[in-house]
């Protein structure tokens, strides 16, 4: 956190808001809370989580300068529902505090370990979180969440082995439950940097949000995640080239 960043997500979201001056941008934040780890740690879970001190100054920041904050959850092995349970007060206490969670992450079943081996989720795994965010505004008198699902690799549905992690990130991407009461985005987090990056990133999100979208009717809207330096490379897609995709993105994210 610092001026130059802030200064610079506002001039990124600048040149969004010029593009589509009906949609008003919220500047925002993705902060991971829940950090997976190449060894197993103290409490067998390949994860740490941030220290409170640390997140209480980000949602501090985030209140002070009208942003919006999700908390990024990678879980390792930690089972998942006590550790969405650990982070949801701060989305029950605060209105611009939303989740992310990163299959990526994520070995439910302690089949992997993260950073060295490919993950394959189900959708019984992450239906309890979106029910569970689902399930804040009402019983807090809150405003709807929104919660975010990072998509790296394709699904399993119609594949011979939609289990293995090597073909499949979410085995089941169509059994994901349908809730009217939370905006749950498919965010595309794919990495470029390389010859033909922009048209494979294009594809993706066609396929993992536009066609899933229009088949499975089980999330509301879009995400598009860039990287300033690795997509440097070859360029990094311009907000035009980003917003031109069908349906624009609702989220769009900026990494290094």
């Amino acid at each position: 956190m610092s001026d130059a960043m802030l200064a610079r997500l506002k001039a990124q979201g600048d040149a969004y808001q010029r593009l589509d001056p009906a949609h008003p941008v919220q500047l925002g934040i993705d902060l991971v809370v829940s950090i997976p780890d190449g060894t197993p740690g103290p409490d067998h879970t390949y994860s740490h989580h941030l220290d409170t001190a640390t997140l209480q100054q980000y949602i501090d920041y985030c209140q002070h300068n009208n942003l919006l904050l999700f908390l990024d959850l990678d879980f390792g092995w930690s089972a998942v529902m006590p550790e969405v349970d650990f982070f949801l007060p701060y989305l029950e206490k605060y209105t611009f505090v939303h989740m992310a969670i990163d299959p990526e992450w994520m070995f439910p079943t302690h089949d992997g370990i993260p950073g060295y081996n490919l993950s394959n989720v189900h959708a019984s795994d992450l239906n309890p979180i979106i029910q569970a965010v689902a399930a804040i505004p009402m019983k807090y008198h809150v405003p709807r969440k929104i919660l975010i699902i990072h998509q790296y690799r394709p699904s399993g549905d119609g594949t011979p082995n939609p289990n293995d992690a090597a073909n499949a990130e979410i085995a089941d991407k169509r059994d994901l439950v349908s809730d009217p009461r939370v905006d749950l985005v498919i965010h595309v987090d794919s990495v470029g940097g390389y010859p033909g990056d922009h048209e494979d990133k294009v594809r993706q999100y066609r396929q993992w949000v536009h066609d899933d979208l229009q088949a499975y009717h089980n999330f509301n809207y879009g995400g598009f995640k860039l990287f300033y330096n690795i997509e440097s490379k070859t360029s990094v897609m311009t907000p035009a080239e980003v917003l031109a995709m069908q349906p624009a993105p609702l989220i769009v994210t900026y990494g290094n």
